[in-house]
């Protein structure tokens, strides 16, 4: 698959569009506040309508702010208001969403080729551990920085 790279506001329709048709959409992660989990320009999250079972803490969910950007973050927490706490990987702020923001969940990772379930139960066990580490991250993604170099 040819990897194209477009802004947000490019492809806001098409992803809902596609969505609703065929049910998946690939889209090539850019940015890095979902690292070490998702790599800019590289790895390939595999979305899909999202229904209100798939919230859940761990999901990645692709939602649209105020502004009309389009995030992809983890769902840190849900909120005895139905809100969802959200936050990127590489972050230590979280911001609040409303449920009617969400456009899709993240279904698969593809890495190097290789698709991985969101399901599957190692991917889990890493997005808990991660999730545990949130206090101390932010210094787990700088030596993985360092070591990457």
């Amino acid at each position: 698959m040819e990897k194209m790279i477009f802004s947000s506001y490019e492809i806001a329709n098409s992803i809902k569009d596609t969505l609703r048709d065929s049910g998946h959409f690939p889209l090539v992660v850019t940015g890095t506040s979902m690292q070490p989990f998702l790599k800019n320009g590289e790895d390939v999250v595999w979305l899909r309508a999202c229904n209100p079972s798939d919230i859940k803490k761990g999901a990645i969910l692709l939602f649209e702010r105020a502004d009309g950007s389009f995030i992809l973050h983890r769902v840190n927490k849900i909120l005895p208001d139905g809100k969802l706490m959200m936050n990127g990987d590489a972050h230590q702020w979280r911001e609040k969403i409303r449920p009617e923001q969400v456009v899709a969940v993240v279904n698969e990772i593809e890495k190097n080729g290789k698709k991985i379930s969101c399901c599957s139960p190692g991917y889990r066990l890493k997005v808990f551990a991660w999730r545990l580490l949130r206090p101390v991250r932010h210094y787990v993604v700088r030596i993985i920085k360092i070591f990457r170099r």
